[in-house]
């Protein structure tokens, strides 16, 4: 992930907007997710999903749809 920081910071930041969160409260709970592993690995190429769909992602994973 050494390139994608504007992203997670991106991804971040709505998680804790749309969720009410503090900040370390959503960075715990998404570097702890699949979301952020399937990030870090290029072959999924998921470094090159937008913000909102990463957000997305993370809500269905938090929610137990993923």
């Amino acid at each position: 992930m050494i390139n994608d920081t504007s992203l997670i910071r991106m991804v971040i930041d709505s998680l804790v907007k749309q969720h009410d969160w503090s900040y370390e409260y959503a960075l715990e709970k998404f570097y702890n997710s699949r979301v952020c592993k399937g990030i870090s690995d290029k072959n999924t190429g998921m470094f090159t999903f937008s913000p909102n769909e990463i957000v997305r992602l993370c809500y269905e994973e938090f929610s137990g749809i993923i």
